[in-house]
């Protein structure tokens, strides 16, 4: 059992041993103070929750880089939490001790981040933070977590649908203005449904053209320091066999026929020299270039010998134009200058709205598109059609037409004494 002591300089100290048997004690200023401290001191000790209140002295800095040397993730989500750290984190809670940082002082700091970052940067800020502090109070440096509770800036982003463009769009526009030895990849993705990560790490190993399959089980990840073939895909349910419709098998076999039989353990897509492609690069010279030629981004117009107009819109919807002496330098104007646009990964919810319109149950869809949960195929890639009303029209009408009565047989209100107006 502790006890409160007055001391010499007539404050009050009240005294405990911890779980391991240590003498420990603070002061206060007034008896009352000391009891109720001591109160909740010998609590904690009776239910397990004990938390040394000289503990939190350990500065926020100190703890971070411990808490960092004892996880164990990927190289690429190293890099992005030390960036984090050291440019939005520590700069502000680097010298604080841990048992000084409290729940306003958090809220203003996120805050204040939302006046300068977007929303979701805000929020992997806030996430890391609460991560850490969530650490400290696991190992009993402080008793709660302040962090939690504390409200973010609202991500607008996220009310943007993406964009699902329609098969006939797919092929009719976009994969015609593709490179010829890009549409493989392109095909891939809305063809198989692959992330990029999972089309930039495919092997021909995994590539069966015979039987028309496909198997996703690695990834490549870019890092600063290049790009890692991560033998696994993002989850244990990303492990898994695609079939290859017709346009993706047929690019495939050109591809595989212009590799001329190429090692099992090559890269499907690779760039000229061999090396996997990079994500930003593609995007840049391949990607944004064939939205713009297909007409789904801006627009470029010939109006004239030698004479090529450029009209792109910016992020605040403000439409620009610029004239240009060739079609390449229009186009790659408006690839990039203009905001918005399809990314490489709507490929891969168009798929999955593609096979759930034409009535693949939902757990075949889930399986091919490598998720754990069903809910996240229905919550987060399937999209509601443009002609959805004439759909679920056209599915009743179907099915009232073959259970309802011939028109002769229905009876009519005129039988009811002449007095359907009385109803």
């Amino acid at each position: 059992m502790g006890f409160v002591r007055k001391t010499p300089a007539g404050t009050f100290r009240a005294c405990w041993r911890d779980p391991a048997g240590g003498q420990k004690s603070k002061s206060f200023r007034t008896k009352r103070e000391a009891v109720a401290f001591l109160t909740e001191v010998e609590s904690g000790l009776n239910r397990g929750t004990y938390v040394n209140p000289h503990a939190g002295r350990t500065r926020f800095g100190d703890f971070a880089q411990q808490w960092l040397a004892t996880r164990a993730v990927e190289a690429r989500t190293t890099e992005r939490t030390v960036s984090m750290l050291r440019t939005h984190v520590l700069p502000k809670w680097g010298d604080w001790p841990l048992g000084k940082v409290d729940f306003m002082s958090v809220q203003e700091w996120v805050t204040g981040l939302g006046r300068d970052l977007a929303p979701t940067t805000v929020a992997k800020c806030y996430q890391l933070l609460s991560m850490i502090l969530r650490t400290a109070v696991q190992a009993r440096l402080i008793a709660t977590n302040p962090a939690e509770g504390v409200k973010l800036p609202r991500d607008r982003s996220r009310d943007v649908k993406p964009v699902t463009i329609s098969r006939e769009d797919f092929f009719g526009r976009l994969l015609p203005a593709v490179p010829p030895r890009h549409r493989a990849i392109v095909s891939a993705a809305a063809g198989a449904g692959l992330r990029w990560g999972e089309c930039a790490g495919l092997t021909w190993s995994s590539v069966d053209l015979d039987r028309a399959l496909l198997r996703v089980v690695q990834v490549a990840e870019e890092t600063h320091g290049g790009i890692v073939l991560r033998p696994y895909p993002k989850s244990r349910a990303g492990v898994r066999s695609v079939p290859l419709p017709g346009f993706l098998l047929a690019a495939l076999r050109e591809l595989h026929t212009d590799a001329d039989d190429p090692d099992p353990r090559t890269l499907v897509f690779r760039d000229r020299v061999g090396r996997p492609l990079r994500r930003s690069n593609f995007r840049r010279r391949i990607w944004l270039p064939s939205l713009v030629r297909a007409g789904l981004l801006g627009q470029v117009a010939n109006t004239g010998p030698h004479r090529y107009r450029a009209v792109w819109p910016d992020r605040e919807g403000i439409e620009w134009s610029a004239e240009f002496t060739t079609e390449r330098e229009a186009v790659a104007c408006v690839a990039a200058k203009a905001a918005g646009g399809m990314r490489f990964h709507d490929l891969r919810h168009a798929y999955a709205t593609w096979l759930v319109t034409d009535g693949v149950p939902i757990n075949l869809v889930q399986r091919v598109m490598g998720h754990e949960q069903a809910s996240t195929t229905l919550n987060r890639y399937t999209h509601t059609p443009a002609d959805y009303a004439a759909r679920v029209l056209d599915a009743f009408d179907g099915s009232a037409a073959s259970l309802l009565p011939p028109a002769a047989e229905t009876p009519s209100l005129g039988g009811l004494d002449g007095r359907e107006n009385d109803l």
